[in-house]
């Protein structure tokens, strides 16, 4: 071989050698500076940038803490266990300074309700999580409470009774209208849809994976092999066995049921022993749009969960509506036309129900942050915007008798004449 060819051979050797070394050397930098610029936290998960790196560790010393601070203080708390709900509202109490205030049945209002309607009002019960609740606006800022003023000044006479509580799933929510809702017979029922809830449906302990807000275990429907819901954790771990539970957790029959947990499974994958690794799935990897598909378990068990609601209202007499109340980032996709994976349910919400789609009364001057007062919840315009379109539905659907308001044997006793004194 000519030794031109073999000195050729030989410099793209020590050349690919200088690469793979320059490429090691610098993987094995940046190796060091993750390792060095991370923390590990009590429970032994380490975390750089803001993003908890696999392997994944459950938080239990920061859950023992939150859960020892409800414990010792459980007699003041505003948010409180519920054996059959995972959580509710402490009845006759107030939350946000005092501007969110709670009756003695646990609802949302400064009102007492008896449990039979008036014969003459129509009662809409609303059910749902925080964005249904109103957090960050005061109790007459709520959308729920703008309802009813709008439809007794166009003429009927309406009470709105606000069942939602924050943090609930659908389950939860639907799982409340069983528990109480059907009690205070509403002619309507509106389920207000967040779709920041099918994550919640797939869960049963809160904060596993971010230690934070509500520490409550919470109730999850599962689905049968024939499409049935079937409940599991009913009635709920009490918050004093929590500890137990998270501290043997891989041996707990709940720990199939919880997706956080689940989603812990790549732990297992060789390239966890590399911080580096760990960093860039984590910063690289989003949730796959098939997880809120129609094929999906969250996609499933969401459309289960609500036609079972509606089903059960319908059998109640009372007319189910769907109202669709996106989240900051989901209004920003729907603005570039990004349709999400979960549109399938709002499809189905559309051509199986009355459905409210409250985006399309908004505009994309509606992104900016201060309308989202705490960084996340609707403030006061938008609680007003969403009245309105509610409001408009249901006036529309009552004066062209498409609703049916089967306690009625006359529907004209709803409206409020003229010259009735007794508007508002």
């Amino acid at each position: 071989m000519p030794v031109k060819t073999l000195l050729m051979r030989h410099q793209t050797f020590v050349n690919a050698l200088i690469v793979g070394v320059t490429v090691l050397l610098t993987l094995a930098a940046l190796e060091a500076v993750v390792r060095l610029g991370g923390e590990t936290d009590a429970d032994g998960q380490f975390s750089f940038m803001g993003h908890a790196l696999h392997p994944y560790a459950l938080p239990v010393n920061q859950l023992r803490g939150k859960i020892e601070a409800y414990l010792e203080n459980q007699d003041e708390a505003t948010l409180i266990y519920d054996e059959w709900l995972g959580w509710t509202y402490r009845p006759n109490s107030t939350r946000q300074s005092g501007t969110f205030t709670i009756n003695s049945a646990g609802l949302r209002s400064r009102r007492e309700y008896s449990q039979r309607p008036p014969p003459d009002t129509v009662r809409i019960a609303l059910f749902g999580d925080s964005f249904t609740a109103g957090n960050a606006v005061s109790d007459d800022e709520t959308w729920g409470h703008q309802l009813e003023m709008r439809l007794n000044q166009a003429g009927i006479r309406t009470e709105v009774l606000n069942f939602g509580v924050g943090g609930y799933g659908m389950d939860q929510a639907f799982l409340r209208w069983q528990k109480m809702g059907r009690d205070y017979a509403p002619d309507m029922v509106i389920f207000g849809f967040m779709p920041g809830d099918l994550d919640r449906n797939v869960k049963v302990f809160r904060g596993l994976r971010a230690p934070t807000g509500i520490t409550f275990s919470r109730p999850r429907f599962v689905l049968t092999e024939s499409g049935g819901l079937e409940l599991v954790n009913s009635p709920t771990v009490p918050p004093e066995q929590l500890m137990t539970v998270f501290e043997s957790f891989e041996s707990h029959p709940l720990a199939k049921y919880e997706n956080q947990y689940k989603s812990r499974d790549e732990a297992g994958q060789w390239w966890t022993s590399s911080r580096l690794a760990s960093f860039l799935h984590a910063a690289l990897t989003t949730d796959s749009p098939e997880n809120y598909g129609p094929d999906s378990e969250r996609g499933m068990l969401g459309q289960a969960i609500v036609d079972a609601f509606a089903a059960d209202a319908k059998e109640h007499g009372a007319a189910f509506f769907a109202l669709h109340l996106p989240k900051q980032e989901n209004l920003t996709n729907f603005y570039k036309g990004i349709v999400e994976s979960h549109q399938f349910l709002l499809d189905h919400f559309a051509a199986a129900y009355h459905y409210i789609s409250f985006e399309e009364r908004l505009d994309s001057s509606y992104l900016d942050d201060a309308y989202y007062p705490d960084g996340r919840h609707y403030g006061p315009e938008l609680n007003s915007i969403a009245a309105q379109a509610v409001a408009d539905e249901i006036q529309s659907c009552i004066e062209s008798g498409v609703c049916e308001l089967p306690r009625f044997e006359d529907r004209n006793v709803i409206f409020i004449s003229a010259s009735s004194s007794d508007s508002t």
